[in-house]
């Protein structure tokens, strides 16, 4: 085993501060506390990262294990959504039965999901129980049991869920917005498809299996009440001999899309709209990143923004909207969203376009980017403050590339950015003529925009 001890040694049986400064289980105080730093961020032999982190609030402890790989079409993609849905129906060793047996023995649960970029396994177990929990999840990871009726069961779960998902608007917003963004091809490999769930074979599954889940590139989280040399000694032992897998295979990083004009998907007799609107950003990892942070704060991301204030609070256009930043590994991208009643499509999308252009007229002033700082340490401490939370918190945070140590130097950090800075994101990033986006909608509530017989509208 290879790897670093982030926050100094901790001696056998010892219970380390998980709050830096607050006393074990409570929360950390959002103006002076920071969340724990992890005590333990190592790496196995197979290439498998631990992070474990002591948070001895309840006696649980809280379990993410993310997988990544790179999907190279709609059919990795759809077979690694079905391989998720199947992984809790037992190992090669257990059928379902006795799986879940095993589980509510140590009153434990483990929950499969996939996204286009990784397979994620979250749970949790008792703390005494934790090293027979992970045993269990290194046998479900490694040695699914991809038995016919399982998998058939599944595939037809699958198809009928991406099929009903089509027809809610934020699903058909969300899909129409990533064609918009990287074109129908790129948009295939993110997302599941109901023709191609229906077609995946066993076959295709344990070769998917065999080609993308190896222990090399992926993470185990644990949060919660543990010791760390015990619960590494127990990691090591549960997956040290899961095969790395094959090596180079690397997501690549979204292409940086163009800004342009709206694309309009119809959406007959609707009697709300769906705005979605999205530019490049910066990546967490980019030393920009947190000033883009504050200014996005500023403009949407807020209760107290402008966008908010104004869209919703002076003109009652809108009930759902906001701005904030979408990362993945090497990328992100500044995302705006409303929902708004019909007849005020129009008028939202007037409004939003003029708090973007005075981003870069009106720059954020002192007063607004300290409120900003106040609402990301303050939120972000909040939110992270359970271990379920803390846990999933960290597991993202590295698969997107950036230190386990982030959350905690998250407070600072956010401090230490000039206001100058915030001022030259909000010049850079918000633009109108950067964003693309599409509008989910009857044909009559954006009529006044159509540019001529196209689906494109002016913004």
């Amino acid at each position: 085993m290879t790897g670093r001890t982030v926050s100094g040694s901790v001696g056998p049986g010892a219970r380390p501060d998980p709050w830096g400064g607050a006393a074990p289980g409570t929360a950390p105080d959002p103006a002076h506390g920071r969340l724990p730093l992890p005590d333990v961020d190592t790496t196995l032999g197979n290439g498998l990262r631990v992070v474990i982190c002591s948070a001895p609030v309840v006696p649980l402890v809280e379990i993410r294990l993310h997988v990544p790989y790179a999907s190279t079409g709609a059919r990795d993609v759809t077979a690694c959504h079905l391989l998720a849905r199947v992984l809790p129906h037992g190992t090669a060793h257990r059928d379902a039965d006795a799986h879940d047996a095993a589980l509510a023995a140590h009153g434990a649960a483990l929950d499969t999901a996939a996204d286009a970029r990784r397979l994620t396994v979250t749970g949790h177990t008792m703390a005494g129980a934790l090293p027979a929990v992970l045993a269990l999840l290194a046998e479900t990871v490694r040695r699914p049991r991809l038995s016919e009726d399982v998998v058939a069961a599944e595939r037809e779960r699958l198809a009928r869920l991406v099929r009903l998902a089509t027809h809610q608007p934020a699903a058909l917003a969300q899909q129409a917005l990533l064609r918009r963004r990287y074109g129908e091809e790129i948009a295939a490999r993110l997302r599941p498809a109901p023709e191609l769930a229906a077609a995946c074979t066993t076959e295709d599954l344990a070769e998917l299996h065999a080609r993308r889940l190896g222990a090399r590139g992926a993470v185990l989280v644990l949060v919660g009440d543990l010791v760390p040399e015990e619960a590494v000694a127990a990691a090591a032992e549960a997956f040290g001999s899961w095969e790395a897998g094959p090596g180079g295979d690397v997501t690549r990083t979204p292409a940086w899309f163009p800004g342009g004009p709206l694309h309009r998907v119809e959406r007959p007799g609707a009697v709300q709209s769906v705005i979605r609107l999205a530019t490049p950003a910066l990546p967490r990892t980019d030393p920009g990143y947190p000033a883009l942070h504050l200014a996005q704060l500023v403009f949407g991301g807020s209760f107290g923004s402008r966008l908010v204030t104004r869209l919703r609070e002076d003109k009652g256009y809108a009930y759902q909207l906001g701005s904030g930043l979408e990362s993945v590994p090497g990328a992100s991208t500044l995302m705006v969203e409303a929902d708004t009643a019909a007849e005020h499509t129009v008028p939202a999308l007037a409004v939003i376009r003029e708090e973007l252009e005075r981003m870069a007229a009106e720059p954020p002033s002192e007063r607004e980017v300290d409120a900003a700082r106040s609402y990301a340490v303050g939120s972000t401490t909040t939110a992270m403050s359970s271990p379920g939370a803390l846990a999933s918190g960290l597991a993202n945070l590295l698969h997107v590339g950036v230190g386990s140590d982030w959350l905690h130097h998250w407070g600072p950090l956010m401090e230490g950015v000039p206001y100058e800075a915030v001022r030259e994101a909000a010049r850079r990033f918000f633009p109108p003529a950067g964003f693309t986006g599409v509008v989910v909608a009857d044909e009559a509530a954006v009529a006044p925009l159509r540019r001529g017989a196209t689906d494109e509208l002016d913004f």
